[in-house]
């Protein structure tokens, strides 16, 4: 499963969902009582990012966030979503992230981010040569069902 905006006559494309991005803190932060975030708040807060190749300190909201002559605190980049959970739940960290992620997590406030952070669809994408194999057809059957059943 891959994010493309891409066409080939061999390739075969079926959209799965359609994501966003939201900011979560810990149900009990300091924040959290507020009904939204205003972007001088997003800016002070202190921070997590989510980087895949680590040590990144800066990623697409923070070029957004300098065209408009701001920054924001990002005081810890990880490699994965996995540990994201937790660390909101043990911190006082704010973390913008993709809503799935986080749905099934009670401990979190969500917040709408103060500034436009374009989500994206997940695609699955397969070759003519596997389009019609019987085995790859279960297998993408399989993922799709496994999006509706989750209510993705």
């Amino acid at each position: 499963m891959v994010t493309l905006d891409f066409q080939a006559p061999d390739i075969h494309a079926k959209n799965l969902y359609d994501e966003r991005y939201i900011c979560a803190v810990r149900h009990d932060h300091p924040i959290a009582q507020q009904t939204e975030l205003t972007l001088e708040q997003f800016c002070q807060l202190e921070q997590a990012l989510i980087s895949y190749h680590g040590g990144n300190f800066s990623g697409v909201i923070d070029q957004a966030l300098k065209a408009m002559g701001l920054q924001r605190n990002v005081s810890l980049s990880v490699q994965n979503f996995i540990v994201l959970p937790e660390l909101l739940e043990q911190s006082d960290l704010l973390v913008v992230l993709t809503e799935r992620l986080i749905s099934n997590l009670p401990n979190l406030k969500r917040f709408e981010p103060p500034l436009e952070i374009q989500g994206f669809t997940k695609t699955l994408i397969w070759h003519e040569r596997t389009h019609k194999d019987p085995a790859y057809r279960w297998v993408r059957e399989l993922i799709e069902k496994a999006y509706l059943v989750e209510g993705r």
